[in-house]
């Protein structure tokens, strides 16, 4: 390697080392692609609100697909569907996120035992400098952790341009607890999306709703009809 070229890289490594800025990833691939053979389909409509988004994840948290939307976000429908059970998740306009996971029993841990399984939850993951942890189920010894996290600093693109927009995600985390730790077995990537640059950007307002949950897709679409989710 020639002498410009170690400075070069030299530089390039110095600066990476000093600068507070965190590189902006791409969102990646979330959403499964779907496939015409597939026929299952779910539909239905919402009352109260009205969506970003409807997303329904497969209930092994596998796979995960993005709705249609239709009537200005009131209206919602799921194309292409396998057969099998699935959760949905709501964004709504109002800041809301309303879901019908499965997790498990609701997590009801020792002291000792929840503070190593939040303190896991925070390390999973350094580009983002905020969470909340929305809900948390037990199931067959695996914690389940529905957990949206926020970037509200300094993000630059690989360009090096900066990105004058906060980043928001939602995932599910798998943990498996050893000894006296938990370790991060997979996360699954639901929902993330830029908003607009606001520092201490609030957290969507969590909703459960079981109505969501296990929603059982054949060959034919499901209609749910319409859903109230008007705040009391």
């Amino acid at each position: 390697m020639g002498r410009k070229n170690v400075r070069i890289c030299g530089l390039a490594c110095l600066m990476a080392a000093i600068s507070p800025a965190a590189m902006a990833d791409g969102p990646g691939r979330i959403y499964t692609q779907t496939s015409a053979s597939d026929t299952g389909a779910i539909a239905g409509s919402v009352i109260g609100t009205t969506l970003t988004h409807a997303i329904a994840v497969e209930r092994d948290h596998t796979r995960v697909y993005l709705a249609q939307l239709e009537s200005n976000g009131t209206k919602f429908r799921f194309q292409n569907l396998p057969v099998g059970r699935f959760d949905l998740i709501w964004i709504t306009h109002d800041h809301r996120v309303i879901e019908g996971l499965f997790l498990g029993a609701a997590a009801e841990l020792p002291d000792e035992r929840a503070k190593y399984l939040a303190a896991a939850v925070a390390k999973a993951d350094s580009f983002f400098n905020r969470h909340v942890v929305h809900r948390t189920g037990i199931d067959a010894g695996v914690a389940w952790v529905f957990t949206e996290r926020v970037r509200d600093g300094q993000i630059l693109r690989g360009s090096g341009e900066e990105l004058n927009a906060c980043l928001r995600r939602l995932e599910i985390i798998e943990l498996r607890e050893a000894s006296d730790d938990w370790q991060m077995v997979r996360t699954r990537h639901l929902y993330r999306e830029e908003t607009p640059r606001l520092k201490n950007i609030p957290f969507l307002t969590h909703e459960y709703l079981p109505a969501l949950c296990g929603l059982r897709v054949a060959a034919s679409c499901r209609d749910l009809g319409p859903i109230d989710v008007s705040k009391n």
